[in-house]
C-alpha cells in the first residue's frame, strides 16, 4: 500500500484485512515519516495478529524503527508476537542505480539496537526481487542473493553485533518467474545454503539459521497486449513459491504494465493467493517437494551452481 495519505491508506488495509489477508506492507515517502503518521495508519490494525512490513528512504528507517517501538509499547504489545519488517537495504541503491550508499550501512547495527526486543520484526532487507525484474536468471539470484545477505551478515559481526541477532533481522525479498518447477527448486536450495553460511559464523542457536522469504511475481515478463494471460503466469509464479515454502507472497496484479492497480486486478490477485491457501491447502505441509526426484535433483544442481556465483561475488 503506497502511503501518500496516511488515513486513507488506513481505510485501504481495514479494507482488505476483512477481506482475508493476513500481512500487509506499507511504502511510506521519508518526509512523511512521524509519529502521527503511524498512529493513523495503525488505527484499528492489530499489529499482534497481523503482520505489518514497511519500506520507507534508507535515512529515514531509524526514525521509523524508533516510532515503531514507541507505538507498540503504547499499545501494549506481546513483543514475541509483532510479526514483521522493514526494509533497510542502502545495498539495493549500489546494486540498481550505481549511488554510494557506503555511509548509510552504519545505520544497521543501530536499527537492530532499537528492534532488539522483537524476535520476529526483521529490519535488514536482501531485495533480489529487483535483480529477478532486471532479468537475472534463477540461478544469479540465488547465487547474488546468498553473497548479498552474506555482505550484511559480515558488515553486521564486525560492527559487533551478535550473530544470532544479526542472522535473525535479515529478510529475503525474492522474486519469482515462470519457470514453475525450477522456483519451487530455488527456494528449496536458498533455504539449505543460507543455513550453511551462517553456520560458517557460529552462532549460539540453529534457529538463526532459517531463512525468512517474500517472495513478489515478477513484473518482468508480464505482458502489456493480452494482460489476462498475466493471470495464468502469476498463478503458477504464485504456486511455485508457495510450494517452495516461503515466508509471504504478493501478487502482482495482471494489469501492472499499464496502469495503477483497480480494484478488481487487486481482488483478482488477492484471491489467486486465498485459492492456493484456503481452497487448495498449499500451506498446510512443510516443504511439499521433499522426495519428487525431480525437484530434489534440480535442488542439488541449482544449489551447486549458485555456490559458484556467492563464492565467485
Amino acid at each position: 500500500i503506497e502511503v501518500n495519505d496516511a488515513k486513507a491508506a488506513n481505510a485501504k488495509a481495514l479494507d482488505i484485512l476483512n477481506k482475508g489477508i493476513d500481512s500487509l506492507g506499507f511504502r511510506i515517502p521519508g518526509k512523511m515519516v512521524s509519529a502521527e503518521t503511524i498512529e493513523t495508519l495503525l488505527e484499528g490494525i492489530y499489529c499482534d495478529c497481523i503482520e505489518v512490513n514497511f519500506a520507507t528512504c534508507p535515512k529515514h528507517a531509524l526514525e521509523l524503527a524508533e516510532i515503531l517501538v514507541a507505538f507498540f509499547a503504547k499499545k501494549g504489545y506481546d513483543k514475541e508476537k509483532v510479526v514483521g519488517s522493514i526494509a533497510f537495504d542502502p545495498l539495493k541503491a549500489m546494486v540498481m542505480k550505481g549511488k554510494d550508499a557506503t555511509s548509510l550501512l552504519e545505520t544497521a547495527p543501530k536499527l537492530i539496537e532499537v528492534l532488539k526486543d522483537y524476535p520476529q520484526f526483521r529490519c535488514i532487507a536482501v531485495s533480489t526481487d529487483a535483480l529477478n525484474n532486471a532479468g537475472a536468471y534463477i540461478v544469479q539470484e540465488l547465487g547474488y542473493a546468498l553473497a548479498w545477505g552474506n555482505e550484511y551478515l559480515q558488515q553486521l559481526t564486525d560492527a559487533g553485533v551478535d550473530v544470532d541477532l544479526a542472522a535473525k533481522n535479515i529478510k529475503f525479498d525474492m522474486g519469482v518467474s515462470e519457470n514453475y518447477f525450477m522456483e519451487i527448486a530455488k527456494f528449496r536450495a536458498a533455504r539449505l545454503l543460507w543455513a550453511q553460511i551462517v553456520k560458517q559464523y557460529e552462532p549460539k542457536c540453529d534457529c538463526a539459521c532459517k531463512m525468512i522469504i517474500n517472495a513478489t511475481t515478477s513484473t518482468y515478463n508480464q505482458t502489456l497486449f493480452d494482460s489476462y494471460v498475466n493471470l495464468l503466469r502469476s498463478q503458477t509464479e504464485a504456486m511455485s513459491a508457495a510450494l517452495g515454502s516461503v515466508h509471504s507472497m504478493v501478487v502482482t496484479p495482471f494489469d501492472a504494465p499499464y496502469e495503477a492497480s483497480t480494484d478488481f486486478s487487486e481482488r483478482i490477485a488477492r484471491n489467486q493467493q486465498l485459492i492456493i491457501k484456503e481452497e487448495s491447502h498449499f500451506d498446510r505441509i512443510v516443504d511439499p517437494g521433499a522426495g519428487s526426484y525431480y525437484i530434489e535433483h534440480l535442488t542439488d544442481a541449482l544449489a551447486t551452481e549458485a555456490w559458484k556465483i556467492f563464492l565467485k561475488v
